[in-house]
């Protein structure tokens, strides 16, 4: 019984563990630049749910994006009850760019921000697609940076996201954990296996939605990592963007409500990772037991004093691993580094895969800004 227990965990930390050596491998990786069209035509798309708090800021960085080629901002309001709509129209009838377009016109078989994107996509002027949120902020060569990956060959692009100054430690924790899921992206694409990507920052062909669509997606949120996973079926080509002027500032969250609530949406997409992609679902799943079983290795060595030699071992290793992937991936992504904040991460993280895996099976009970998932 002792040898079958002993069998069955290392299977599991082994798989976590390769993992973690695939993610250090492809981030040592320096993709060849991609050949471009300089400046093609792009429609932005952004999904807006009561977001006049951010607009202004979200208008005024499209608005002085430092871009040549032919452009629209469509701005979709997703049944918003505040004063989002009148921002939108307002701002249109000043700028030719911004397009007014409510969510109301998307597909009625998709929900929350599923829909207002497909009504973004059914306006869309242009070929290539690119997307970010109202809360994001964005850098005036933003828009050129993710324009210009677009060659002949590539039909997604997956862009960074980052979180600005820390103001505290659950700020500092978003930061870091943003990080390694950004590294991880980069990891995968480079090695041409793409894991995850952010609607903050992302890239899409227009012809491959409609061929791909949301419908297929069992999930509150899906329209980036779930749809990418949809889009890989396809054969396409998906490259990371690691260029700093197309990087943009996720909203910060300083809130432990907030942060948790949004990071069980994400751990919803991987629970469901199973009917896209099964490699990395098992990924998925060795992480969270993983970090279960490191998580009550204490009442594990109460139970079998043998284990805690394992025990220390795992603990040992999967730090050595993570720090090292913090490094690389955050020395090729120009982040500065804080041993520190990168220690504390580590500590939280083991509980927070834990809470984060055991949530995922409510997220319906926490909806998307207000709206409920129908039972």
């Amino acid at each position: 019984m002792y040898m079958a227990v002993l069998y069955i965990v290392f299977s599991i930390v082994a798989i976590y563990i390769i993992s973690l050596l695939i993610y250090m491998i492809g981030n040592l990786i320096s993709k060849k630049k991609n050949k471009y069209k300089e400046n093609p035509p792009v429609s932005v798309i952004v999904a807006i749910k009561n977001g006049e708090n951010s607009l202004p800021n979200l208008l005024n960085d499209l608005e002085n994006q430092n871009y040549k080629g032919i452009c629209e901002f469509i701005l979709v309001d997703d049944q918003s009850n505040d004063n989002t709509k009148n921002i939108i129209q307002e701002s249109a009838q000043n700028n030719k760019k911004i397009k007014y377009v409510s969510s109301s016109i998307g597909n009625n078989k998709l929900f929350f921000k599923k829909r207002a994107l497909d009504a973004g996509i059914k306006m869309a002027s242009h070929e290539i697609l690119i997307f970010t949120d109202v809360d994001c902020r964005l850098k005036n060569t933003w828009l050129k940076s993710m324009a210009n990956c677009f060659g002949s060959n590539i039909d997604y692009v997956v862009g960074y996201s980052e979180i600005p100054s820390p103001s505290n430690l659950i700020s500092w924790f978003q930061k870091i954990d943003l990080l390694m899921m950004m590294i991880v992206g980069r990891a995968t694409c480079n090695l041409n296996k793409p894991f995850a990507c952010t609607g903050q920052n992302q890239a899409y062909k227009k012809s491959l939605y409609q061929k791909i669509g949301f419908l297929k997606i069992n999930s509150i949120q899906g329209d980036d990592t779930l749809f990418m996973q949809l889009c890989i079926k396809e054969k396409i080509k998906i490259i990371f963007n690691d260029n700093k002027e197309s990087f943009v500032q996720s909203r910060m969250e300083t809130n432990m409500l907030a942060f948790v609530k949004q990071r069980m949406r994400w751990a919803g997409d991987a629970k469901v990772m199973w009917n896209y992609n099964k490699g990395y679902f098992v990924i998925f799943l060795s992480t969270f037991l993983t970090n279960f079983l490191l998580l009550f290795s204490p009442f594990i060595i109460i139970l079998n004093e043998k284990f805690l030699q394992y025990i220390v071992i795992s603990f040992a290793i999967k730090f050595i691993l993570e720090s090292i992937i913090y490094i690389i991936g955050s020395t090729k992504l120009h982040t500065n580094q804080n041993p520190i904040m990168f220690i504390c991460w580590y500590i939280i993280e083991i509980p927070y895969v834990v809470l984060m895996g055991v949530g995922s099976f409510f997220v319906k009970y926490i909806g998307w800004k207000g709206q409920k998932i129908a039972n």
